[in-house]
């Protein structure tokens, strides 16, 4: 059948799947049928399929475990059918996930390095026969195997009817906004949710690629919501490092990572800066100073 096939390559994650539903845009999913607007030319789904965290890898089977690692939530799928040709059709996924935050990481794991961008959602990008956006809770995924214009235009009024559905000012999370501008990749902002670096016991990264002079490194912000949690984080790294950890104090950090290299930290409360793949001595000072605040 088409809806179970999905050929889109991802990282597989293993992650601990939330309960509960996430008060965004709670009403509006209440009753998802308006989410899929009447298109002119087109057959609008005559059912629309909801799957939840126990039943998604019904759908796409191994592809599942990138969106468990954002806390999925549910998937709206329904399949749209031209009116003329009953052989042209175009699919629409609604991925609910655990907040703008985490929908955003989504997409930010499938976004292409230099994308294609769509003026859809917060941000949107097109492929051949694809269109990706992200806005507020919810990735979404519009495709077809039809390569037409009017296919085409097809997927960016309905991408445009979801957005504006769900967020009719949408915006980038805040925090995405919190590094550095200056030689920053564009395009180059990711969220990761789990295992960043390679380790369970870093979440949560907010990280952009840098390129200064031909230096190119990471940069990254790790917020908790309370301080204790940003001690364990560094208690952690440092255990794994071998480092001593006797007293741990808020400041520079420097982590001796076998797998990563020196990893810079700065530690302020509930909230953890730093670098990575970082070698010029400068240029470690200089963000550490910024990070700092001096």
């Amino acid at each position: 059948m088409k809806k179970l096939v999905i050929k889109n390559r991802v990282f597989m994650f293993l992650v601990l799947i939330l309960p509960g539903i996430c008060g965004v845009n709670s009403k509006i999913f209440a009753s998802h049928d308006h989410l899929f607007p009447v298109i002119d030319g087109w057959e609008k789904p005559a059912e629309i399929d909801v799957y939840s965290p126990e039943t998604l890898w019904d759908i796409i089977n191994g592809a599942a475990d990138l969106f468990y690692a954002y806390d999925f939530r549910e998937l709206y799928w329904g399949e749209y059918v031209n009116s003329e040709d009953n052989d042209i059709y175009l699919v629409v996924e609604i991925y609910r996930q655990g907040g703008p935050v985490r929908a955003f990481g989504v997409y930010s794991q499938e976004r292409p390095g230099t994308p294609q961008l769509a003026d859809v959602g917060v941000q949107g990008y097109t492929v051949p026969g694809a269109l990706n956006f992200f806005v507020a809770d919810s990735y979404v995924k519009i495709r077809s195997h039809d390569r037409s214009e009017e296919t085409a235009e097809a997927m960016k009024k309905i991408g445009r009817h979801i957005s504006d559905t769900l967020d009719p000012n949408p915006e980038f999370p805040a925090i995405v906004n919190s590094l550095p501008e200056e030689g920053k990749v564009e395009h180059s902002e990711e969220f990761i949710n789990t295992n960043f670096l390679g380790h369970p016991f870093l979440s949560g990264a907010f990280v952009s690629t840098y390129d200064i002079d031909g230096e190119r490194f990471n940069l990254f912000i790790i917020k908790n919501d309370k301080r204790k949690e940003s001690e364990k984080i560094l208690k952690d790294y440092y255990e794994f490092s071998g480092q001593d950890t006797e007293v741990l104090r808020e400041g520079i950090h420097r982590i001796d990572d076998r797998w990563n290299g020196e990893v810079g930290i700065v530690w302020k409360d509930n909230v953890l800066y730093g670098y990575y793949n970082l070698d010029d001595k400068e240029l470690q000072e200089k963000y550490l100073d910024i990070f700092s605040g001096r």
